[in-house]
């Protein structure tokens, strides 16, 4: 179970890619709740990671990535404080995975 109570918006007990989607959405009540996708993977983040990375253009904006998996391109990265990057899945899960704490910030 992932715990959530989508009827009062309880997200409390709510971890990983359901809480990076309800909280982005703004479906938690608590104000205490926030998205922690702020900050943009850019084409120079996550060094050393992802040597099958495709360079793309955003919103006519920035030079971000995007890494092809199985006959599709996926660009569902996190950026750490320190710069490297975990997958979403990795975030909001009680683990350190980025080493500094940023993927457990809430």
């Amino acid at each position: 179970s992932s715990g959530i109570n989508a009827e009062y918006g309880n997200c409390d007990y709510t971890f990983g890619e359901a809480y990076l989607l309800l909280s982005c959405i703004g479906q938690c009540q608590s104000s205490e709740s926030k998205c922690p996708l702020t900050r943009a993977v850019r084409y120079d983040n996550c060094s050393g990671q992802y040597s099958n990375r495709v360079y793309t253009l955003t919103n006519n904006d920035y030079l971000t990535f995007v890494t092809p998996s199985r006959g599709q391109y996926h660009n569902n990265y996190f950026l750490c404080k320190n710069n490297g990057c975990v997958s979403y899945q990795k975030v909001c899960d009680l683990v350190d995975d980025c080493g500094d704490g940023s993927d457990e910030e809430m």
